[in-house]
């Protein structure tokens, strides 16, 4: 069927297209305090793929397969996918250990991947950025990889580079694809930092070599040049433990080490610190400024006291994601969070309220950077077929009715970096397995979605 196809177009100004299927989400899914998803729901999102970046929340309680029974009972907002968390598998089996697993252990992990697997995962996704998945090597990554692979899943990974090394970082992703023969998906693409802006061609050069050789690569991104993470991950390669940072000779190292990284201290903002929210909203050169230190010091005042720091970190270039968008091979993911309801002081991503309305208002209509068929097509038909789901991301005889309705010229998004909390406007209804959950613009808490295996 050709991708034009799946948008049925216009009927009283309005665009019927498929629910869109948001391939990267880190929606907080607990079976005691469930959410309601309403801020993925008014994006028109009917699907969500979690347990990205390493991450599965199923199966760090009672394992995946239980974990899903116990979701499905309680009834949950949107579809879900999962994906099976390397990082998790890795703790479950080597604890902290930050070494090379041994045969016995790496054959534990095999094994309770594939497990995972037949419990309903749709394939494997690392975080090597993250602890633990930066201790992984490429070979240990490969060996779980083939795994997912002979069972019909992608492999999805958070990179272990996004700046001065990403071209790398890229190229271990294909690695991996090749040599363990299974799809790759790059989580959240992005050229990070300054002096890096440029690379998405470069990129995406590699990627369509690597595509040429039979290699199926694609990735997601956002439309926001912030991204959010922990304060430790924001200033990689650099690393240092709280304990590290006691000892007043190892610290003195350690902050030259942090100067010589040349950071842009003024475009990361804390986002969220529980323990002062008045820096919340400031940025670190503005917060260093304020107590006449240096940024590199304030900072690591900051991780010395090993206390959880959020932050946006404003380091992508708006080029860059018009080029990364621009690419056939693109989807859209949010990397947002469900919200059960609002904090004022909690300053989110806007990410979570409004990445698909901001690709069709700002991408579509006012940049005109693709097309209206483009877009759908990227976020409903190209990702399905990348799972392998052959009955949704489309509208047609048949097919689950999972069903997102717009005005697509009025449809934008509204959340801001200082208001995150805004719903977007211009998705008039959304219908989900065949109830509508959106009606006029209006929410209705009614939980239609299922697991996805």
């Amino acid at each position: 069927m050709e991708e034009s196809a799946i948008v049925n177009i216009q009927a009283n100004s309005l665009v019927v297209a498929p629910g869109f299927i948001d391939i990267h989400s880190h929606s907080d899914l607990s079976i005691k305090d469930f959410p309601e998803m309403e801020n993925i729901i008014r994006q028109g999102v009917t699907t969500q793929v979690v347990g990205n970046c390493g991450i599965n929340i199923g199966m760090m309680e009672e394992g995946l397969g239980k974990f899903i029974n116990g979701i499905e009972k309680r009834g949950i907002g949107t579809n879900l996918i999962f994906l099976a968390g390397q990082g998790v598998i890795r703790s479950k089996i080597m604890g902290d250990e930050k070494r090379k697993p041994t045969e016995e252990e790496l054959n534990k992990m095999k094994n309770l991947l594939e497990s995972v697997m037949d419990e309903g995962a749709k394939g494997l996704s690392t975080g090597l950025e993250y602890e633990p998945g930066i201790y992984s090597s490429t070979e240990e990554i490969i060996e779980l990889a083939k795994v997912a692979g002979k069972k019909g899943g992608i492999y999805a990974t958070h990179l272990r580079n996004e700046g001065d090394y990403l071209e790398s970082a890229v190229k271990e992703a294909i690695m991996i694809g090749k040599i363990a023969e299974i799809s790759v998906q790059i989580s959240h693409l992005k050229v990070e930092r300054k002096r890096n802006w440029g690379k998405s061609e470069k990129i995406i050069e590699i990627i369509e070599d690597a595509r040429k050789e039979g290699i199926d690569v694609s990735y997601d991104l956002y439309p926001y040049t912030a991204y959010m993470t922990r304060l430790n991950i924001a200033i990689m390669p650099f690393r240092a433990s709280p304990n590290e940072l006691l000892d007043s000779n190892r610290y003195k190292d350690l902050l030259k080490e942090l100067k010589n990284y040349r950071i842009d201290w003024d475009l990361i903002h804390i986002s969220r610190y529980d323990v002062d929210t008045q820096k919340s909203g400031k940025s670190i050169l503005e917060l260093a400024r304020e107590r006449n230190i240096s940024p590199e010091e304030f900072t690591l005042e900051l991780l010395k006291r090993n206390e959880p720091v959020r932050v946006i970190s404003f380091q992508m270039s708006e080029e860059d994601i018009k080029r990364f968008l621009s690419y056939r091979y693109s989807f859209i993911g949010s990397d947002g969070s469900s919200y059960k309801k609002r904090n004022r002081e909690d300053r989110t991503h806007p990410r979570s309220f409004g990445t698909f309305p901001k690709i069709l208002g700002r991408y579509v209509r006012e940049l005109q950077i693709l097309s209206l068929e483009e877009a759908i097509s990227k976020m409903t038909y190209l990702p399905a077929q990348k799972l392998g789901i052959k009955d949704r991301g489309i509208i047609k005889e048949g097919a689950y009715a999972d069903i997102t309705i717009f005005n697509p010229e009025k449809v934008i998004d509204k959340a801001t970096y200082d208001d995150p909390f805004q719903y977007p406007e211009g998705i008039e209804y959304v219908i989900l397995n065949g109830n509508i959950i959106l009606e006029s613009g209006e929410y209705i808490d009614k939980r239609a979605g299922i697991v996805i295996r």
